[in-house]
Formats: C-alpha cells, sequence, structure tokens
C-alpha cells in the first residue's frame, strides 16, 4: 500500500509538470536549457570563477582553519617582470602571424574540397583532412620533430638529392614552431572556411564569370564577402587555439620562443606556492584574448544594410 502511495504521488509530479509544459512556453524553453547551462555554468565558468578568486590570494592551497589574505601582487608581478611581458607580446604577434598564415594556407584547400573537388569525393577529402586529428596533439609533435631533426626525413631528402653542406637548423626554432602550429590548426580553419564556400552558390560565380569577371575580381567581390562568416569564425578559433597552446611550443620551439601559455604552465608545475600567480597570468590571458578578437569581430563585422 505505501509503494502505491508513492507511485501515486510521483505520477501526479510527473502529471503536473507535463501539463506545465505543454501550456507554457517558458516552462518549455527553461527545461530545454536547464542542461546546457548548468553545463556551461558547471564547467566552464566555475574553474574560471575559482581561479580568479584564487588570483588574488596571497598563498594557496590555505592551512586549515586560516583566512586568506588577499593582494594584488600576483598581478602587478606580471608588469614587473620584462621576461613576462615580452612572452606575453610574442605569445600575441605569434598567435596573429600563425593565425593569417594558416587562412592563407587553407583557404585554397577549402575551396577545392568545396567547390573544385567532385561532390561525391568531398567527404573522403574531409575525412583525409581529418585523420591526423585522431591522435594526440603531443604524438603530432614528435611525428613533426622526427621529420625536422638534422637526420629527419626533410634533411635526409636533400642529402639524397645532392645538397651539400651541414643539414639545415629546422627544429626548435620559429621554422618549427610555425609549421607544428600550422599542422596543428589547420581543421580549425579549414571546417568553418568549407561550410561558408559550400554555402556559395555556384550560379553567382558563373553568372560573374559570363559578365566578364576575372578570377581575382570573383574572389574580392563575390567569395570573401559570402565566406565572411567563415573567415571570422575559422581566425577567430585559430588564434584562441594557438594563444593557449602549451605542449607544442615546448617540444617543437627553443628556449626564445617560449609563448606565454608555456610559462603560465611552468609556474603552476613550480614546487612551493605557486598557484596564485599562476592563476593571475591565466586571468590576464584569457582576458586580453578575448579583448583582442573581440576588436577583431567587431573590426570584420558585416556592414548593416540600409533599408531604402
Amino acid at each position: 500500500m505505501t509503494a502505491f502511495f508513492i507511485w501515486a504521488r510521483r505520477f501526479a509530479v510527473y502529471r503536473t509538470l507535463t501539463e506545465l509544459l505543454a501550456r507554457s512556453t517558458g516552462a518549455r524553453l527553461f527545461a530545454v536549457a536547464l542542461v546546457p547551462v548548468f553545463w556551461i555554468l558547471i564547467a566552464n565558468l566555475a574553474p574560471l570563477v575559482q581561479m580568479f578568486v584564487i588570483s588574488f590570494y596571497e598563498r594557496y592551497p590555505l592551512a586549515e582553519g586560516t583566512s586568506p589574505e588577499l593582494t594584488l601582487r600576483h598581478y602587478i608581478a606580471f608588469a614587473e617582470r620584462p621576461l613576462y611581458l615580452s612572452a606575453f607580446t610574442r605569445s600575441f604577434i605569434f598567435a596573429t602571424a600563425a593565425t593569417a598564415l594558416t587562412l592563407v594556407v587553407m583557404f585554397p584547400v577549402a575551396f577545392f574540397i568545396a567547390k573544385a573537388a567532385p561532390r561525391h569525393a568531398r567527404v573522403r577529402l574531409l575525412l583525409l583532412v581529418i585523420a591526423p586529428f585522431w591522435i594526440s596533439e603531443v604524438i603530432r609533435s614528435f611525428a613533426w620533430i622526427l621529420m625536422l631533426s638534422n637526420r629527419g626525413a626533410i634533411n635526409s631528402f636533400l642529402s639524397f638529392i645532392g645538397f651539400s653542406g651541414p643539414p639545415l637548423d629546422l627544429l626548435y626554432n620559429n621554422i618549427s614552431l610555425t609549421i607544428g602550429v600550422l599542422y596543428l590548426t589547420s581543421l580549425y580553419m579549414l571546417l568553418p572556411l568549407y561550410s561558408a564556400l559550400e554555402k556559395i552558390d555556384d550560379k553567382l560565380l558563373e553568372a560573374a564569370a559570363d559578365l566578364g569577371a576575372t578570377g581575382p575580381r570573383r574572389l574580392v567581390r563575390i567569395i570573401l564577402p559570402l565566406a565572411r562568416d567563415g573567415i571570422v569564425t575559422g581566425c577567430t578559433l585559430t588564434f584562441l587555439l594557438v594563444i593557449g597552446l602549451y605542449a607544442m611550443p615546448l617540444l617543437l620551439g627553443g628556449p626564445s620562443n617560449a609563448l606565454f601559455a608555456s610559462i603560465i604552465g611552468q609556474i603552476f608545475g613550480k614546487a612551493g606556492d605557486s598557484w596564485p600567480l599562476g592563476s593571475a597570468f591565466s586571468i590576464i590571458l584569457i582576458l586580453a584574448a578575448l579583448a583582442y578578437v573581440g576588436v577583431f569581430m567587431v573590426l570584420l563585422k558585416k556592414p548593416s544594410r540600409r533599408q531604402s
């Protein structure tokens, strides 16, 4: 009998919720948004809020029974140390250059897959590009180390074709870091570009060609404006990925190529009370990167159409 009443109450609650959802649009919207909003708050924002709070602590973790001492010295240390400022500036310059290079390299690839390749082969070409990303960043970094080392595939090939002289210095410098980053970020640029280019109606390009528009003119006047959203999305994803890279700069870059995210990782890895300093630097990097991307998106914002 007790089980029956429990079941009846549960059924009544279920029926009440069902009727509420059926009557109220707001209730349905709340039910649909509950899980993603909960995920964003708990999985994404909560760790950042905790890191923001820790960045003001004098030391962390706190000893049992002690209250935190608040300070701004970890943020002040960023401005006082030239090493941190130079790495921070270098990271943004490198991320901007790497993003631009990735766009220049991947735009023709995306255009070929979206427009030039046969329609039945496009999925296979995309899978061919995506396949290397099924393995981890570290393994792909070591693959490039084998390619770029003094006795790697590139120097061995040059020696095979008769290139005389010492092996090319391709590893642990800007060359290896740029190649590795381009390889790592290519997919994040390719997919938004492909999605935008694939939606462009081929008849527009054919009509422009019939009217005498040259290839470069069709690119500037039709393709680039219609692919603006894909370009903005790809550049945003690529820049944010590059600015936060940790493993690849350590493996492929030299000591003079250390990026700010790598320095933050080293700070967190130090023994002792270094978490507040690493948290402060992380918050600085996040806010600066978001502001940088925000300015970029405003500059490339679609011009508003005036209604006649």
